[in-house]
């Protein structure tokens, strides 16, 4: 894989500390995470909500809290201990998502791409982290902003700076996952990538259940978490490509 081509003086991504591989670079710059939220003093953001808690697999969301946008189920609230069975794939620009419209999610794809609505359960909650990824990896980070990340000062100044748009470069593709925490309306899952080149790296997606669906809980000051990992170890491969 190519690396993007920046201005070594104005892009954090050229410093030796963020120049990991190529695949690293294009998937951080895809998600709109770095170069969207980075302050000017020079740090980097975090990829865990402040408060995201210990989860357990028999964690209940009460009825009303759980009502989804789209009428989509709850349904199992278990962790998945392998990967969603029978799971079909769609291709979001370069990227395969999976999709359950009916189950998981998304509920509701747009004519503009957008693709939300997922259900309030851990499973949907690994549908909206993988599908608002590849949103981001399609160019569509504004999108994911705007519509699909809760709402905070954080966002806010996102949506002033406007979102980073993804290199067209960008062919890494899911290639497995695993839980950093769950809760009935928190979630960090952790998301491993696969670049064209055989590298892997590890993103941190956290969300938070609000107004009938998950949001990207937009990054506050800190590390992102991003980094990359030699193999899927203590990951549960799933993969659409």
């Amino acid at each position: 894989m190519t690396e993007p081509t920046v201005n070594e003086d104005q892009n954090p991504l050229t410093k030796p500390k963020f120049i990991i591989s190529a695949v690293v670079v294009a998937i951080i710059v895809a998600l709109g995470i770095i170069l969207a939220l980075l302050p000017k003093g020079g740090e980097t953001p975090t990829a865990q909500p402040s408060n995201s808690g210990t989860t357990t697999a028999s964690t209940q969301p009460s009825q009303a809290a759980a009502a989804s946008i789209c009428g989509l189920p709850s349904g199992d609230q278990a962790k998945p201990a392998t990967a969603p069975a029978d799971t079909k794939w769609e291709l979001v620009g370069k990227v395969a998502a999976p999709t359950s419209p009916t189950q998981f999610g998304p509920g509701k794809t747009e004519s503009n791409g957008l693709r939300s609505c997922f259900a309030h359960s851990p499973t949907g909650a690994l549908y909206a982290a993988v599908n608002m990824t590849a949103l981001s990896a399609a160019g569509k980070a504004d999108l994911v902003y705007e519509q699909l990340a809760l709402p905070s000062p954080e966002r806010d100044a996102v949506l002033k700076s406007s979102p980073t748009a993804a290199p067209s470069s960008v062919t890494a593709q899911l290639a497995g996952f695993t839980f950093r925490s769950y809760e009935a309306d928190r979630a960090v899952i952790d998301l491993a990538f696969k670049g064209a080149n055989g590298t892997f790296v590890s993103i941190p997606v956290p969300l938070q259940w609000y107004d009938g669906d998950w949001k990207f809980v937009v990054p506050a000051t800190g590390d992102t978490g991003a980094r990359q990992i030699t193999d899927l170890g203590g990951y549960i491969e799933w993969s659409g490509v």
